[in-house]
């Protein structure tokens, strides 16, 4: 790719512990594919624009967005060592201090206390399944958003491949299934190489989270029923290969798959919504 907005040597992929992961990993392509489909694609709610970056981690897409013309960025997250190492790569970086902030805060806290089209943009690039209320977190950044929320998440198909639990999931699930406007929870570990899940909490003597994933389908019935108007991201320039999710059952389909697999198999999805 010419000119990535996050090149390899870049100090946000040198201290991101999850370059090799099979699903999203953060390496250098797979991270500025998504950029490319997520931000520049969507350059005109980009640049010039006031934009909060919800479950902004350690502020990589906050400091793309930046390179790529945005006039602030406000990254909040649950994690305060994230948001501690994202103003130190900011700074290290040299981006300018009024161009930017980032604060520890849980997202419907901060959403609920702001006013209404406080940001011309809200980005949500893999958090909606970290709330167990995805659709109350939807209407709130809708709120929030003078123009546009970019939605990147997990769909329902997810719960039938993530985890030790995903064999007795898939024996309920099919493709029928995940065509049905449905909700799934799945436990899930809820330390991660560098942060943790908020809302743990121990279930037969473990500590666990929950991730909440509703299908395709319910997903459009929500912007719907939210007055937004919503365009599905087309990731069909990275795609390898045909793919669903009965491709990406066992852990040698897992470690043999391309990035691109969770978005061809709707695994994964991105959405510009609009009110």
């Amino acid at each position: 790719m010419k000119n990535p907005l996050i090149p390899e040597d870049s100090p946000f992929l040198a201290h991101d512990t999850r370059k090799s992961r099979w699903a999203i990993p953060y390496h250098s392509e797979c991270l500025n594919a998504r950029l490319e489909v997520l931000l520049t694609q969507n350059q005109k709610f980009i640049k010039g624009k006031k934009i909060l970056d919800i479950g902004s981690h350690m502020g990589t897409f906050a400091y793309a967005a930046l390179q790529s013309g945005a006039d602030f960025i406000e990254g909040i997250d649950s994690e305060e060592k994230m948001i501690t190492l994202g103003k130190n790569l900011f700074q290290e970086m040299d981006v300018a201090k009024e161009s930017y902030c980032m604060q520890v805060c849980d997202a419907l806290q901060y959403l609920e206390s702001i006013e209404e089209k406080s940001f011309d943009t809200v980005l949500c690039l893999g958090m909606l399944y970290y709330t167990t209320e995805p659709y109350r977190l939807l209407q709130l950044m809708l709120r929030a958003a003078k123009e546009t929320v970019i939605l990147d998440t997990f769909t329902a198909g997810y719960a039938a491949i993530q985890g030790k639990d995903a064999p007795q999931v898939y024996k309920t699930t099919n493709d029928e299934t995940l065509k049905l406007p449905i909700l799934l929870t799945a436990l899930t570990q809820p330390d991660k190489k560098d942060y943790t899940l908020p809302h743990t909490f121990e279930y037969k003597n473990k500590n666990l989270g929950m991730i909440t994933l509703p299908s395709e389908e319910l997903l459009e019935i929500w912007f719907q029923s939210l007055g937004a108007d919503y365009r599905k991201l087309d990731w069909s320039a990275y795609e390898t290969r045909p793919c669903t999710y009965h491709d990406l059952l066992t852990p040698d389909q897992k470690k043999s798959s391309h990035w691109a697999d969770v978005y061809t198999s709707n695994v994964r999805v991105s959405y510009v919504l609009k009110k």
